[in-house]
């Protein structure tokens, strides 16, 4: 059952009370910020759970945190905090002037927003435990209760004393944390793992973004597009070609100005990490050699050119036959096999996603011999281009 919590970015503890420390409840918050604070709100609550209720509790901060006692057991299923909503720069004002933080801590709880995990549905988050209940109370056999503890929190006490701590080791850990998951996202890119790179993405809150302008997503598109320049040089140091990466970049930052909301702008960002991935393992060049390399590059640049073994050779300024053995060992087949796969892979391409006539795709693959690229097409993929474009069609349906 922890497994569905973790799986859905859920924080969840099981915890005996009384414990001696809660600040794990709230990542350190309220004791970094508030001084001498025992968090004596939430052991008053805790005291009163009963059995068979699942308590859903909103804070002054706009955070839920779900509450249950485990069956059979003194122990208690903490969960949270969540937020439902984003922390856009006039609800954070909104909170700071509510709670009276002064401006030195503001950081500290900028930081601590940015660090929870942001449900946008609040069904979904209720789902969740509707099927945790029905797991372990059985159905129909357990209540659900939704409450505040605005009351009981430190923040409305009539008199609130704030720690003077200038660097707090909770923001300090959370900027750490935001670039050790960066890391790893830009290291799985480099290897090419897609599967990876996504896994990371979906498991991390949203990056801790300064709220240095008035515009939720403006700070979104500024940190996709930085975050853009990262990966282009990511990809090139995994030994992708610039000229592959060049346009590529340029049309993601057209991709994540044209978004017109937060989460199509996290749309944008996800496919632009899967299409680096996919781009160092069709271009990445690190492991042949620079002749090759400006073999391979050539070759993808334009698939029109000569690209005969003699052309090649005139073009490096090399000899033919030691180009030829060089290409060989390095891919494992001959020069002129390599050029026309990869002929075949951009027509493939190209009848899939135009509506091109074959013999254009045949000239702007570089075999303008209509018969023989048909011949060919067939010889590799085992159908005719007008057969592998229709059935493309008929599971693009589906």
């Amino acid at each position: 059952m922890q497994d569905l919590l973790k799986n859905n970015n859920i924080p969840v503890h099981l915890v005996t009370p009384p414990c001696r420390d809660y600040s794990w409840l709230d990542f350190g918050l309220r004791s970094t910020i508030l001084e001498d604070h025992d968090y004596k709100f939430i052991q008053d609550y805790l005291d009163k759970a009963e059995p068979n209720i699942i308590y859903h509790l909103k804070d002054a901060l706009h955070c839920t945190y779900t509450i249950l006692r485990v069956p059979d057991s003194q122990e208690l299923m903490i969960c949270g905090p969540v937020i439902f909503t984003e922390i856009s720069p006039s609800l954070f004002q909104d909170v700071i002037e509510k709670i009276k933080i002064p401006e030195k801590q503001q950081p500290v709880l900028q930081g601590f927003y940015l660090s929870l995990t942001n449900f946008h549905s609040l069904p979904t988050y209720n789902n969740i435990f509707l099927t945790l209940g029905n797991y372990i109370f059985g159905e129909n056999q357990y209540d659900i209760i939704f409450n505040d503890f605005n009351d009981m929190d430190s923040w409305y006490e009539t008199y609130v004393h704030y720690s003077n701590v200038e660097n707090s080791q909770m923001t300090i850990q959370m900027i750490e944390e935001r670039y050790e998951i960066e890391s790893r996202i830009l290291d799985a890119v480099a290897s090419g793992n897609e599967t990876k790179a996504m896994n990371i993405i979906c498991k991390a809150a949203s990056p801790n973004l300064p709220y240095r302008l008035n515009n939720n997503l403006r700070n979104l598109k500024d940190y996709a597009i930085a975050f853009n320049t990262l990966l282009r040089k990511t990809v090139e140091q995994a030994g992708v070609h610039p000229i592959h990466i060049d346009a590529h970049s340029n049309q993601n930052v057209k991709l994540i100005e044209r978004a017109s909301s937060p989460e199509q702008c996290r749309a944008v960002q996800l496919q632009i990490v899967r299409n680096y991935c996919r781009m160092v393992r069709e271009h990445t060049l690190k492991d042949y050699s620079l002749l090759t390399q400006k073999i391979m590059t050539y070759i993808s640049t334009d698939l029109t050119a000569d690209l005969s073994l003699n052309a090649m050779a005139e073009l490096l300024n090399v000899n033919a036959s030691y180009l030829s053995t060089l290409f060989k060992k390095e891919l494992g087949i001959p020069l002129t096999d390599y050029v026309n796969r990869q002929r075949i892979e951009q027509a493939k391409k190209l009848l899939v996603i135009t509506d091109f006539p074959i013999k254009m795709i045949a000239e702007k693959c570089g075999i303008p011999d209509i018969y023989y690229f048909s011949r060919m097409f067939k010889k590799r993929t085992g159908s005719t281009p007008k057969v592998y474009r229709e059935n493309a069609a008929r599971e693009h349906k589906l």
